[in-house]
Formats: structure tokens, C-alpha cells, sequence
């Protein structure tokens, strides 16, 4: 049977690019390099005109120990199906590359954003970050370090090392993120925490947690949320009943649609 039909573009295609070198990464002892890759969603309209679009850089967790960047890009594209552009970042695991490594490669993917702005379509002023567990704690130094990130999404983050319990998991790979035992070197364990980093200025925040967590305490997050308060900084805590680390709850429409909500106001 014949159809001819109308159809009104109500929303973008979604453009993706992957495997993006944003940079190369020395080994510790020079004997070769690692390429660093960025993955990037881009909305696209065919019948109306692409203005640039704000960008969510994304950081997946996984301990400071492994990460792949290409882990979210289905549920990412949500976001991107909505008009923001989502750039999936890869950043240095590598025993080989320890603390402040991470938090660099991070800036400089952004550095390269920016830079091509014109050809992935976004705004270079319109920029958040958001990551979840090692990936959130990383996306919170990167916007409390920054001056050109508009607000900050932080999934179950670990965000007050000095009163994280002993036996806490994330504990076990804190070598990954600085090469030694962290708990023996009080500066080390300063210059990782991000609320050694708050200010007034400091941009909105949005923290996401599960109350089943075991792996990162709610009150690690917590602690950042309460600082980032009494410095009159904007931010949004959510506590989710029942959920756990990594949990599929925070994939859930409702919650999309909290952050969605966050990014449009802010970004």
C-alpha cells in the first residue's frame, strides 16, 4: 500500500563521532605513546537551521582504574536528542600515568573542544561536565579548577577523601589515582579532594546518590553539596531510596529529564 505523508521535525538526528584523538599520552618511561580519544554526539537538523549547541562532556568511572568512553553513548544520546551535544572523554588508567594526569587529560579535551568548535557545531561558552563515581570526582576538580565550565553533574562521587571510612572499596584503588597509599601522605590527600577547592565562584552542581551505595558512601557527595552550600554556591542534591552504585535507577527517564532540566538552566 502507497503512503505519502507529512512529517514535522520536532527534534534532531543524532551525528556520532567516535574515536576522536584528542591527544597522546607519554609512558612513564618514554617508550611509547597511548592515544587519548574522545567520543561526540552532535544534534543535527536537516529542515531548520543548526545553531551551536551547548556541549556535556561526559567521564565514565571505573575505579581511576579502566574507562570507556563509549560505555554511555546510548543513554547519553538522550541528551543529545534534546539539543546538547555530549562529548564522551577518554582519560589516562595506566600505571603509568598517575595523579594529576587525569585531571590534565581532562582539560585538555576541552582545550581541544573548544578548539573545534565550528566543526562539532557547539557553543565553546556553553560547557558542563558530568561523570559518575571516579569519573564524577574527576568532573568536580575539573569545575572547581576551571573558569570556562558552566556547571557540573556528579553521580555517587567520591567528594570528601579525609573522612572516607577505611574500609570504604574506593579505598582499594586510590593507588590508580595517585600511584601510593593515599592515606599516609595528607597533602597528596588534600590535592585530590575536591572540596579543597571550593569557592563562592565555584558553578551550579548537581549531585545524584543512591542510599544503598556501598561502594561511595552518600556522605562523601554529601560533604561536597554542604560546603558548596555555605559558600552560596547553587546546587541540587538528589538521593535516590534503594539505589546502589552504578545503579540502572539513574538511567531512568525521571532522572534524565532532572538533569536535562539542570543543563538547560544553566549551560
Amino acid at each position: 500500500m502507497y503512503h505519502q505523508i507529512k512529517v514535522e521535525e520536532k527534534r534532531p538526528c543524532v551525528l556520532v563521532y567516535n574515536d576522536i584523538v584528542y591527544a597522546n599520552r607519554k609512558s612513564r618511561w618514554g617508550r611509547d605513546y597511548h592515544p587519548l580519544k574522545l567520543h561526540i554526539q552532535i544534534p543535527m537538523y536537516f529542515h531548520r537551521e543548526n545553531k551551536p549547541t551547548p556541549l556535556l562532556v561526559w567521564l565514565e568511572g571505573g575505579g581511576w582504574r579502566n574507562v570507556s568512553p563509549a560505555m554511555r553513548i546510548a543513554e547519553l544520546g538522550y541528551f543529545a536528542l534534546h539539543g546538547i551535544a555530549v562529548a564522551s572523554v577518554e582519560y589516562s588508567v595506566d600505571a603509568d600515568n598517575v595523579w594529576p594526569v587525569q585531571l590534565d587529560d581532562v582539560k585538555e579535551a576541552i582545550a581541544y573542544l573548544k578548539a573545534h568548535h565550528e566543526e562539532f557545531m557547539i557553543d565553546p561558552d556553553r560547557i558542563a561536565v558530568a561523570g559518575e563515581s571516579a569519573g564524577g570526582h574527576l568532573a568536580a576538580m575539573a569545575a572547581l579548577t576551571s573558569n570556562d565550565l558552566k556547571a557540573a553533574v556528579c553521580y555517587y562521587t567520591p567528594g570528601d577523601f579525609p573522612n572516607m571510612p577505611e574500609s570504604a572499596d574506593i579505598f582499594k584503588l586510590e593507588d590508580l589515582l595517585v600511584g601510593k597509599e593515599i592515606r599516609s601522605d595528607e597533602k597528596l590527600m588534600k590535592e585530590v579532594d575536591p572540596r579543597e577547592y571550593v569557592t563562592k565562584d565555584a558553578p551550579p552542581f548537581m549531585f545524584l546518590h543512591g542510599d544503598a551505595d556501598t561502594m561511595v558512601s552518600p556522605s562523601s557527595s554529601k560533604a561536597l553539596y554542604d560546603l558548596l552550600e555555605e559558600n552560596g554556591v547553587e546546587a541540587e542534591y538528589y538521593l535516590l531510596e534503594g539505589a546502589m552504585h552504578c545503579d540502572t535507577l539513574f538511567t531512568q527517564e525521571a532522572i534524565q529529564d532532572l538533569v536535562l532540566e539542570f543543563l538547560r538552566k544553566h549551560v
